[in-house]
């Protein structure tokens, strides 16, 4: 269910160069809000810019109420609502599909994998904040790349979660030089069982592949386009593998932003 709310903004940081992260205080929303969801925030206090702007949910402290977003400048929405220091910022949500976190994943055998792009990392620090929640840290492999290293995102936060992590850049800044789906290539025969991912789309497309190759299960969250954020506009459609052969159509805002590996046609 959708609430829709005004948190008072109690944190606001750059973390990296044109990435910022905004926290706010939302009891309601923090106790229903699940990983890979998002919300349709108003960037401004007033009208301007009319529509408001899909942002995935990065992290939630449920003991304090307090919901946090992590997100990159792209245009003037989110200019406008980087500059939001404090004061009360108005909400819509949780909204979308999220990542699905049931014993059914924590149970197999094998390890997970965490897969993130850029500021695909966002939201599966939430998605890992529940696996440390369910699970053990030590069974779950996190992969983050990025352009440079001063790109990279909350790699000291997952560490305080107890997860270890690969690094790959595409100048070799940091880590491995090359694609993060480079180091997923190598890890999955060591016995990974499931691959939460969230990135560019060449970068699941290349996920996807890899999975279907191996016979492994997995979950991406697709960067579509929103305009109204509850499936009217039909602006985030996206194909999908029909149950009975060929493909349909599938509202990103609702029937996703998470798909199962598999369903998704590049």
């Amino acid at each position: 269910m959708a609430l829709l709310v005004q948190g008072e903004i109690v944190s606001h940081m750059e973390r990296a160069p044109g990435v910022f992260m905004v926290e706010f205080i939302a009891p309601n929303l923090a106790t229903v809000a699940r990983p890979g969801q998002f919300l349709h925030i108003r960037c401004s206090e007033g009208n301007d810019p009319l529509l408001r702007r899909p942002i995935s949910i990065h992290a939630v402290d449920r003991d304090r109420g307090r919901v946090g977003i992590l997100f990159q400048v792209v245009g003037r929405g989110t200019a406008l609502l980087a500059r939001r220091k404090d004061g009360v910022i108005d909400v819509m949500g949780p909204l979308g599909r999220g990542f699905s976190t049931g014993s059914h994943n924590l149970m197999r055998a094998g390890s997970i994998a965490v897969v993130g792009g850029g500021i695909g990392a966002a939201p599966l620090f939430f998605l890992l904040q529940e696996l440390a929640r369910c699970g053990d840290p030590a069974r779950v492999k996190v992969l983050l790349g990025a352009r440079s290293a001063n790109q990279i995102l909350i790699k000291e936060e997952i560490e305080n979660l107890g997860y270890t992590m690969e690094l790959a850049t595409d100048d070799g800044s940091v880590g491995h030089r090359g694609q993060v789906t480079e180091l997923l290539l190598k890890l999955l025969p060591e016995g990974v069982s499931y691959v939460y991912a969230c990135g560019p789309a060449p970068m699941l497309k290349a996920v996807c592949a890899f999975l279907s190759e191996a016979g492994i299960p997995g979950e991406v969250s697709l960067e579509e386009r929103m305009a109204c954020g509850v499936g009217a506009c039909l602006s985030c459609a996206c194909q999908v593998k029909a149950a009975g052969g060929g493909v349909h159509y599938r509202r990103a805002c609702v029937d996703g932003p998470v798909f199962p590996a598999g369903e998704v046609v590049w």
